[in-house]
C-alpha cells in the first residue's frame, strides 16, 4: 500500500528537513526505507532535541530553520560517511548559515510541477494504474488541501527555497484530456506567476507526442498562441511510444520548431513507466537526433537513468563495483565517442534520490555526467513539488562533494564553486537567452521578492515535506 509523505509526515509529526525516504510521484513503486536512512532519522531527531534545547525552541521548530537543515547533514555524514561540507556552527546558530552561499547566486529549475486545480485527486496515472498495475489505491485517495495545486506551487518553489526562477513543465502521457497539466495550463501559471512579480520568474512548457494526428498544427499554436518557452516530451507513453530518430515522425517537428524558432527538447528518459513503452525510454534514441539536428538542444530529464534507486531491495544501490549506472553510464559513453555538444543532461530526481539513498552513488552520477559532458552541460532540476521546497536539494548540492575514493579510483574531478553556478542555474540561463546581470538587477525588488521578504519576516513556515508516494510500514 502506499500513502502521501505529506499526509504521514501529518500523522506523525516526523517531517525532516531532508527526506529520509524515497518518494514516488506515481510514475513508480518507491522503495521502502531502508536501514541506513532509518538510522539517519533517528539521528536527525536526537541532534534536533540537543540543538533545540539550548536554543530555547521546540523541536518542531527548530527543524524548520537553517539549523534543522545543518543537522540533517550532520546526521547523514555520521551515517553515510563525510559527503557534506557542513559545521556545526551552523546548528548551534542558525545565522551562521546565511553567512556560507553567494548571496547573487542564480538558481533556474528546470523540472518543477503541479497539477491542475481541476484535478483534486491523483493524477493522470491512476488512469494507467488498472492496466499497468502501479498503485491499487490510487482510485480512492486525494491528496491533502493545495498541496499539488498552483497556489502550493508558489509558496513551495519562490517562497521556502532559494530559486529565482523555475520552468513548469508536465507529462505528454495517455490522451490530453488526461494529461495533470496542458499546455495552456502550464502557460497560465507562468503568465499569471510573471505578471503578478512584474519580472519573468517562470518559463513553460510545451507539451503533446509527435505521434499524435495533426500534432504540427498544435505545436504551432503553442508556440504562436501560447508562447511556450521549450519542449517537453515523453517518448514511452504507453499508449503511443516513440522514438527521437523516427524520420517520419520526429524529423518533421524538428523542421518545424526550428523555422517556429523553439530549439529546446526536453525528453524524459530513464524511469520507464510499465508496459509497452518501457523500453523507449532508454535514452539511446536522442544520439542519433542530436547528430541529424545540430541547431536543436536535446535535454535529457533524469540523465537517462533505469531505475534512480527505486524498485530495489534495502541496502541495494544497483550498481556494481565499476560504477556502472543502468543506461546513464552507457549514455554518457555514447556521447562522447559521438562528440556531441548538443545534448544537455539534467539531474531532476536523479540527484534528490541518490544523495538521500547512496550518495557513493550520486558520486558516481555527477562524476560520469561532468566527464561525458562537462559542467557546463548539466542541467539543474528538482522535480518538485513532488519533493516539496526544492530548498534541501539546493543545499544538498551546494554542500555534496564526490568522494575522494571515487576521485581517486574513478578519476573524477571534484566539484568547484564554478561548476555548482553553472549546473544550479547559468546552463540553462544559457539555453534560454536569460540575461542573468539584468535579472539579478530586476528581481531582488520585483513584487515577488517582496511579498517573500514579508513572508519571512511575519515567521515564514516551511512545509519541510513531500507530496509525493511512500510505501507503507
Amino acid at each position: 500500500m502506499w500513502i502521501r509523505k505529506s499526509d504521514h509526515d501529518r500523522e506523525t509529526g516526523r517531517a525532516t528537513p531532508v527526506p529520509t525516504q524515497i518518494v514516488g510521484n506515481e510514475e513508480f513503486e518507491p522503495m521502502p526505507q531502508t536501514p541506513d536512512q532509518q538510522r539517519v532519522e533517528r539521528r536527525i531527531f536526537e541532534l534536533a532535541d540537543h540543538y533545540s534545547r539550548k536554543l530555547g525552541m521546540s523541536r518542531r521548530t527548530f527543524l524548520r530553520t537553517s539549523g534543522g537543515m545543518a543537522v540533517s547533514f550532520m546526521a547523514m555524514n555520521e551515517v553515510f560517511g563525510p559527503a557534506f561540507l557542513v559545521s556545526e556552527a551552523e546548528a548551534a546558530e542558525p545565522a551562521a548559515r546565511r553567512e556560507m552561499w553567494p548571496k547573487n547566486e542564480f538558481i533556474l529549475d528546470l523540472q518543477t510541477h503541479h497539477v491542475k486545480d481541476s484535478m483534486a485527486g491523483p493524477t493522470v496515472f491512476r488512469s494507467l494504474t488498472g492496466k499497468f498495475g502501479l498503485n491499487p489505491v490510487l482510485s480512492g485517495a486525494a491528496p491533502a488541501k493545495d498541496s499539488l495545486h498552483r497556489a502550493n506551487y508558489v509558496k513551495e518553489i519562490f517562497f521556502d527555497s532559494d530559486t529565482v526562477m523555475a520552468c513548469l513543465t508536465g507529462a505528454a502521457i495517455g490522451p490530453p484530456d488526461k494529461y495533470v497539466l496542458s499546455a495552456d495550463d502550464i502557460v497560465a501559471t507562468r503568465n499569471l506567476v510573471n505578471e503578478a512579480a512584474g519580472s519573468r520568474r517562470m518559463l513553460a512548457h510545451g507539451i503533446g507526442t509527435v505521434a499524435n494526428p495533426g500534432w504540427l498544427e498544435e505545436a504551432e499554436r503553442q508556440v504562436r498562441e501560447l508562447k511556450i518557452d521549450a519542449w517537453k516530451f515523453y517518448t514511452g507513453d504507453p499508449v503511443q511510444p516513440w522514438r527521437h530518430d523516427d524520420e517520419k515522425l520526429a524529423y518533421p517537428f524538428y523542421e518545424k520548431t526550428l523555422k517556429l524558432g523553439v530549439r529546446n527538447i526536453c525528453t524524459h528518459k530513464g524511469l520507464p513507466l510499465p508496459g509497452p513503452g518501457a523500453d523507449y525510454f532508454r535514452p539511446d534514441d536522442v544520439l542519433q537526433a542530436a547528430k541529424d539536428w545540430p541547431d536543436l538542444n536535446f535535454i535529457v530529464f533524469h540523465s537517462g537513468m533505469k531505475h534512480m534507486m527505486t524498485m530495489l531491495p534495502p541496502g541495494e544501490s544497483g550498481i556494481d563495483e565499476s560504477g556502472d549506472i543502468p543506461w546513464t553510464t552507457a549514455f554518457c559513453a555514447q556521447i562522447r565517442a559521438a562528440g556531441l555538444k548538443n545534448i544537455y543532461l539534467e539531474l531532476g530526481a536523479v540527484f534528490g534520490h541518490s544523495v538521500v539513498t547512496h550518495p557513493e552513488v550520486c558520486g558516481h552520477l555527477l562524476g560520469q555526467l561532468i566527464a561525458a559532458v562537462g559542467a557546463d552541460h548539466v542541467i539543474w532540476g528538482t522535480d518538485s513539488i513532488w519533493w516539496g521546497s526544492p530548498q534541501w536539494q539546493i543545499e544538498a548540492f551546494r554542500r555534496f562533494q564526490i568522494p575522494e575514493s571515487l576521485q581517486e579510483k574513478f578519476g573524477y574531478k571534484p566539484l568547484s564553486a564554478r561548476d555548482r553556478e553553472l549546473i544550479l542555474g547559468l546552463n540553462a540561463a544559457r539555453l534560454f537567452a536569460i540575461d542573468v546581470q539584468e535579472a539579478r538587477k530586476a528581481i531582488p525588488e520585483d513584487a515577488l521578492s517582496r511579498m517573500k521578504v514579508a513572508y519571512q519576516a511575519a515567521g515564514e513556515e516551511p512545509s519541510i515535506t513531500q507530496y509525493g508516494w511512500i510505501a507503507a510500514v
